[in-house]
């Protein structure tokens, strides 16, 4: 077959999506032509789609040996470093592109797309400045100008600008991210009215862009299954489990969403023997295998193997140390997933020992900061894209806690937002004492370590790198009227948890 056919069925199958016989076509033309840049890139892009990152960046670095000055493959490289998080090399690639072209309005977005989400406000507002003198008046420049203003707190000027354009649905990403930022300059300018109209407007844009296999009950029913279950199970049913003493006892941050869990992770990590693993999916691996081993039948739980309990709580440690940089012996390790809280009865099932520390927030506080935010929607997350399912979901959640803590004798500690936000010392020591820490007076100075990290992979990144506000205690009284609705689902719970 001759390279000019080999190269239209490449192309063919890369249009399709068929990234594996893509991949095959690419590299056999790469055979006669070792040095074709545009098959180089090509490649690359189907071996970044097929998750195959490192040997994308090996045909990228190929192409840019060819041809150092090339926009494309300078740009790939931006794109595939920040996909990976290694941020600052994304960077590096993407001033090369703007070096070669002074007027790349796709990299100067990326760029402030990064220091945007890596709180890096110093450098948002070099690049903005840049894009400005080479890109006059452009709607991509003022959202992010419009955005910094927000963060550096000049309400009325970032509302101005972000009222001043708009995006149509081919840029419903920013359209969703400057109708989420107006939202939180009415919030904070008071004019609340205004803030939950286009913080609706944010989650029916999440609505649009909703996978269609996502299905909110999935998730209700999941939690439903367990409640019914573990309303029935008698714990001395389950085998006594015969572990080695040696053997460590995970940690667990757990809560609804929105319920302060990011500010006492950032908090917590401040303190030098403390290491907080954010958001990883430990758990949700082991739960897919434990689920295999009980062929998704949670009253077979009762007859897992001892050896099988061990190769599982094994197989959860070999995760959570993949994701950690420097392991170090002398220093605890907390696993930080809210909604792990859903799993708890499967948790104890592997680690009867495990301690866990849930956080809590006032109920109608934590329903309506749910619905004020954007989350990657998933099953779960779908359930937060109007008032009513997100206190639908809070009440499937409660629920199922107060089921597990009335069956188990479960080692865990309660932290309050609003406690931590009053009286942060006093609620932090006891928090130490339960984890059997000295005190660090780190522990005051958390925002600095907030904007130390590289990411927070939470709706609250812009955040926690804020002193100690009180303002976001007590919102939902001011959106008493909107939140009508819900307050009959949540009101057990705010007199359960003593609001």
């Amino acid at each position: 077959m001759e390279v000019k056919e080999l190269f239209g069925l490449a192309l063919q199958e890369h249009k399709k999506k068929n990234f594996l016989s893509a991949e095959k076509f690419y590299k056999q033309i790469l055979k006669t032509y070792p040095n074709e840049v545009s098959t180089l890139n090509n490649l690359g892009t189907v071996l970044k789609e097929l998750k195959k990152n490192k040997e994308a960046i090996f045909y990228y670095e190929k192409a840019l040996l060819v041809k150092p000055q090339d926009i494309i493959t300078n740009y790939n490289l931006g794109l595939i470093f920040a996909s990976i998080e290694e941020f600052q090399k994304s960077i590096n690639y993407y001033e090369k592109v703007i070096k070669i072209d002074s007027k790349h309005l796709q990299a100067y977005h990326n760029m402030m797309d990064i220091f945007e989400k890596t709180n890096n406000q110093e450098k948002l507002e070099e690049i903005i400045t840049k894009a400005k003198s080479y890109l006059k008046d452009n709607s991509i420049i003022k959202l992010y100008e419009g955005n910094l203003l927000y963060k550096k707190e000049k309400f009325s000027v970032a509302i101005n600008i972000l009222e001043s354009i708009s995006f149509d649905f081919n840029n419903i990403k920013q359209e969703q991210l400057r109708v989420l930022t107006l939202g939180k300059c009415y919030d904070r300018s008071k004019y609340f009215d205004k803030a939950f109209d286009n913080f609706s407007k944010a989650n029916q844009i999440s609505f649009k862009l909703k996978n269609t296999n996502i299905n909110k009950n999935l998730y209700l029913e999941k939690i439903e299954s367990r409640n019914i279950f573990f309303n029935k199970l008698k714990k001395e049913k389950w085998p006594s489990l015969k572990l080695s003493e040696d053997q460590t006892n995970p940690i667990f941050i757990i809560g609804f969403p929105r319920s302060g869990t990011t500010l006492l992770d950032t908090i917590l990590s401040s303190h030098p023997s403390i290491e907080v693993i954010e958001e990883k999916s430990m758990i949700p691996n082991l739960i897919g295998l434990l689920s295999e081993l009980t062929k998704n039948k949670l009253e077979n739980l009762r007859d897992i193997s001892n050896d099988q309990v061990v190769n599982l709580r094994n197989n959860y440690f070999k995760n959570l140390n993949s994701h950690i940089k420097n392991k170090n012996s002398s220093k605890l390790y907390v696993d930080k997933l809210p909604l792990n809280i859903i799993y708890v009865g499967e948790i104890l099932r592997i680690f009867p020992e495990a301690k866990f520390i849930i956080s809590l927030r006032h109920p109608c506080d934590c329903v309506l900061s749910c619905f004020m935010q954007t989350f990657e929607i998933n099953n779960a997350m779908a359930n937060f894209l109007n008032l009513e399912d997100s206190a639908n979901l809070y009440d499937h959640v409660m629920k199922l806690w107060i089921q597990y803590i009335s069956i188990f004798h479960i080692n865990y500690h309660e932290i309050k937002y609003e406690n931590l936000v009053q009286n942060l010392e006093k609620t932090i020591k006891s928090l130490l004492k339960f984890l059997e820490l000295p005190w660090d007076d780190n522990l005051l100075e958390f925002s600095k370590t907030a904007k130390q990290k590289q990411q927070i992979k939470t709706p609250s990144y812009d955040q926690v790198t804020r002193p100690i506000y009180s303002e976001a205690s007590g919102r939902w009284k001011m959106y008493e009227k909107k939140i009508s609705t819900i307050y009959p689902i949540l009101k057990p719970w705010i007199k359960k948890f003593n609001y």
